[in-house]
Formats: structure tokens, sequence, C-alpha cells
């Protein structure tokens, strides 16, 4: 099942990627290749798999958080977007994809965040 601002590789004979913005009755969808359609929904990872408001509130977060030069100060800041988030599950998606941004910002700065919450029962001590 496609949501609104899904990418979409290629299709069928088109082979420009796009983003799926229309949702047809008949189960077809709309899929538009202009580069800042693409833009709005997957200005940071891709972000297909997520509702079109997961989408906005993820692209919304890190907007915020990439407004910022450090990357140690946006580690920081998107963990504690994840530490607020998580304890609402609803969330638990929009979580998942900060925790995947996160990561690729750890392997390009080479640092991790300075503090962060985990489950006392998985810690090995």
């Amino acid at each position: 099942m496609a949501n609104i601002g899904d990418l979409v590789l290629k299709s069928g004979l088109y082979t420009e990627p796009g983003v799926v913005i229309e949702k047809k009755e008949n189960g077809s969808v709309v899929i538009d290749t202009e580069p800042m359609t693409i833009h709005k929904y997957h200005r940071y990872s891709n972000t297909t798999g997520l509702t079109e408001t997961e989408k906005h509130k993820f692209n919304q977060i890190l907007d915020n958080i990439y407004q910022k030069e450090d990357d140690v100060e946006k580690l920081n800041d998107i963990q504690k977007e994840i530490d607020m988030l998580k304890v609402d599950p609803l969330n638990k998606n929009i979580v998942q994809y900060l925790r995947n941004q996160q990561a690729v910002l750890i392997r390009q700065a080479k640092k991790l965040p300075r503090q962060y919450n985990w489950d006392e029962a998985q810690l090995k001590v």
C-alpha cells in the first residue's frame, strides 16, 4: 500500500524517480518526477513507509535541527527528539526514521550523542 509522498524509483517503462502525489479510487496512483516534489518529501532520507503526516513531522524536526552547523549538536538534538517522541507509541515510525538519520550522522561525524536513554534490561554491564 503506497502513501502520498512515497518514493518510486522507477515504474514500468518510466525510469525517472518520482513520488506518489495522488491515490485514485481505481487503485492507481499519480507519480510526479519533479525534483522539487521529491525533495518536499525526502529532504534528508528516503521516508517511504511513513504516512504523509509522519513525513511532514519528520522533515520539520530535521529542518529545525539541521539549521545548526555542529554535527555533535545535531546528534544531541536528534537524540532529545527521539527520547521525547518514543514515550508515545504512535510516534514509533518517526522515532525509527530519526534513529536511522542519527546513524547516518554518526557515521558522517564519527561522534556519538552525549546522552541517550536506554532500557535498563538491555544494558550489558
